[in-house]
């Protein structure tokens, strides 16, 4: 059970570094209000996440990278698998 909590909270904060530095998506969460001062509307990281239960082609191998939940599924299963290895290399 931990392991989809750390897997989410890892998830949460390389997914959101990620599509920021992106240089092709970039001002999603830290961005220019219309007065010129720059906010941090983590609102739009959140729609940005919700995205693929609105829009089928967050699904498509061509948009995996800014799919949230491509993200949370694979370190979910780096983790796993790295427990794992650690369980096996202790057994031995």
């Amino acid at each position: 059970m931990l392991n989809i909590l750390y897997s989410f909270i890892t998830s949460f904060f390389l997914f959101g570094a990620y599509v920021e530095l992106n240089p092709l998506m970039t001002n999603i969460w830290w961005r220019y209000d219309s007065e010129g001062i720059k906010q941090i509307r983590i609102y739009n990281l959140f729609a940005l996440m919700a995205a693929p239960f609105q829009y089928t082609f967050y699904w498509y191998p061509t948009t995996w990278d800014i799919n949230f939940f491509i993200w949370w599924i694979s370190i979910y299963l780096s983790f796993y698998l790295a427990q794992n290895n650690n369980l096996k290399n202790i057994n031995n």
